[in-house]
């Protein structure tokens, strides 16, 4: 499959306030999950905003043969598919339905029959069949996340933009998540991109990171590239990355740095 993602010289704020400057980043190829990490403020979430035309964005973000920060909301509702950190509100729609809505709005176009087919698929691969008849408002945090998560993979769009999916889920569903949206993009060849404050999860599940620092993108590789330098750099502290028995690599945190000791990320030490 061809196309990708591509970023180039991407800018991003809110008014007059720029929060990312000239990220670069790509081509990204289709089935890729890419981990974006970083310290508070980074600007992880505006970034996934700016694709998802939630912000003002200048420069160049095209995705296969299309300009994502020219297209209509028509179109991109159809090609991406974004969850927020915030959490679905409460309503009295019921869990299969919010879903349903969810699809019907972003693909009117799709047969009864195969909406249907995709809404149950998608409650199947989430493990939601217990909560289909439930209200919203009868549901956690975590499950509500997973339903807000089942809004944005229901429609398989090119995109998923995912702003700490795994944040509200204990240990069994966020490996359960992050392991349905490694199926969904092997198997449509869709780009995720997951905004993570676990490091571990990113490391193990992502094929490629984004670390971010400041407004400025610090470093773009393979999780294998992450190391005690990039760690010091983009989170202000000592650690380090080793493998563990299973094979899968992890970071560990030994200390937090003084202000003065952090690299000049945020405003801190130069």
């Amino acid at each position: 499959m061809t196309g990708g993602l591509t970023l180039g010289g991407l800018t991003a704020g809110y008014g007059r306030r720029r929060v990312l400057e000239g990220i670069d980043a790509g081509p990204i190829p289709p089935g890729s999950l890419v981990a974006l990490i970083g310290c508070n403020g980074a600007g992880k979430s505006t970034l996934l905003k700016a694709l998802a035309g939630l912000v003002a964005a200048a420069g160049a973000a095209a995705l296969d043969s299309y300009d994502l920060l020219a297209m209509t909301p028509a179109r991109r509702v159809r090609l991406t598919g974004y969850l927020p950190q915030t959490l679905p509100q409460g309503s009295v729609l019921v869990a299969y339905e919010a879903v349903t809505s969810a699809l019907r709005a972003a693909r009117p176009d799709l047969p009864a029959a195969e909406a249907e087919r995709r809404v149950q698929a998608v409650f199947d691969r989430l493990g939601l069949e217990p909560l289909a008849l439930r209200r919203l408002t009868e549901l956690s945090g975590g499950q509500r996340q997973r339903i807000g998560l089942a809004q944005a993979m229901v429609r398989r769009p090119r995109l998923l933009l995912l702003d700490e999916p795994t944040s509200a889920l204990d240990l069994r569903w966020q490996l359960n998540v992050l392991e349905s949206v490694r199926s969904l993009a092997d198997r449509d060849g869709c780009i995720a991109l997951l905004a993570m404050h676990d490091i571990n999860l990113a490391l193990r599940f992502c094929d490629r990171t984004l670390v971010l620092g400041g407004g400025r993108l610090l470093a773009d590789g393979p999780p294998a590239a992450l190391d005690g330098a990039l760690l010091r750099r983009a989170f202000g502290i000592d650690g380090r990355v080793e493998t563990c028995s299973r094979g899968y690599r992890i970071a560990l945190a030994d200390r937090a740095l003084d202000e003065g000791a952090w690299p000049d990320t945020e405003g801190n030490a130069s």
